[in-house]
């Protein structure tokens, strides 16, 4: 059983009648719940797992011949509906609206833990991860076609594949790890946001005007050799670097005691990244400034006006 945190509602599953009909009517469906409680569940574990289409469902139902035709030809008609050629035929789609589209399914751990909560979530992202890094070995190619056109599809996808590590990319074209950091970033024409976050970016730009980058347009990042890795920051504008930071993702102090646990990490430890992202720009010179969820999402004027002052005042 699953309860809803909205109004303590229990059931196997919590469907969109439920939310939208005998719920506090705060919430339109489960998508609105879960971005109100993240990590909430919206489906009993037991009856996700019972009622998913896998074929080891399928054989327990149908038997292993019968099972495994109908697997095949679910796999199939899945195949086919995630295709260009589908989109374009049943909805009229470009190319580049399907790309957008591929985009916006894409798995990330946050898009998990949302989906299944923080405990699965994270297993379930760690089991794709491993899944992922497989598929791009050697032994799979040989596994799945044969030892001669396994190691011939290896090799020639291999060759084709562009370079996304700042490291290896520096390395190969002998330039810096910055340079390596922005060719990378140049190839990516936007990362995933929050709604909030886009109306944040898009409120500051009614008043100042087109940023220079921000994570809905132009991404900058930086190598950090405080972090060994490059990092991305949500808006650059001149000298000046603005994160809007998730009161969960990032462990708001006003929310979130230090020796919390968030995503399998100290919320203490969570903060003392995020002052290391900051201080790489910090010490290259830019001005930086944080900007939480909750204070936007409560003020959202006098929010706007303090940033837009700053960023002004910061440019003289």
């Amino acid at each position: 059983m699953v309860k809803c945190l909205e109004c303590g509602f229990e059931s196997t599953r919590l469907q969109w009648t439920h939310f939208k009909f005998n719920c506090t009517g705060k919430f339109k469906n489960g998508k609105e719940y879960m971005l109100a409680y993240p990590g909430a569940k919206v489906v009993d574990l037991y009856l996700a797992k019972s009622t998913a289409i896998t074929l080891e469902n399928l054989t327990k139902k149908y038997g292993a011949i019968d099972g495994n035709q109908r697997w095949q030809e679910y796999r199939s008609k899945q195949a086919y509906s995630n295709s260009y050629e589908y989109k374009k035929e049943k909805f009229g789609w470009s190319q580049e609206q399907f790309e957008e589209y591929n985009s916006s399914r894409s798995q990330t751990l946050e898009k998990m833990i949302l989906r299944h909560g923080e405990t699965e979530g994270i297993a379930k992202w760690e089991l794709y991860c491993a899944r992922q890094a497989y598929t791009n070995t050697k032994n799979y190619f040989i596994e799945k076609y044969g030892l001669d056109k396994g190691t011939e599809k290896y090799i020639a996808i291999n060759k084709k594949k562009s370079v996304n590590s700042p490291a290896l990319l520096s390395e190969k074209l002998n330039i810096s790890l910055d340079q390596a950091t922005e060719i990378i970033l140049s190839r990516q024409k936007q990362f995933f946001t929050s709604n909030l976050e886009q109306e944040f970016i898009s409120a500051i730009e009614q008043q100042i005007g087109t940023l220079d980058n921000t994570t809905k347009n132009k991404p900058f990042g930086k190598w950090s050799s405080l972090l060994n890795t490059y990092v991305i920051y949500d808006v650059r504008h001149k000298k000046c670097i603005i994160e809007f930071n998730g009161d969960y993702w990032h462990a708001n102090p006003n929310i979130y005691k230090d020796d919390t646990i968030i995503r399998g990490k100290k919320a203490v430890d969570i903060r003392h990244k995020d002052m290391l992202k900051l201080k790489t720009v910090q010490d290259l010179g830019y001005k930086t400034l944080v900007v939480w969820e909750s204070d936007f999402k409560n003020h959202k004027d006098s929010t706007i006006k303090q940033v837009c002052e700053w960023i002004l005042r910061e440019q003289k």
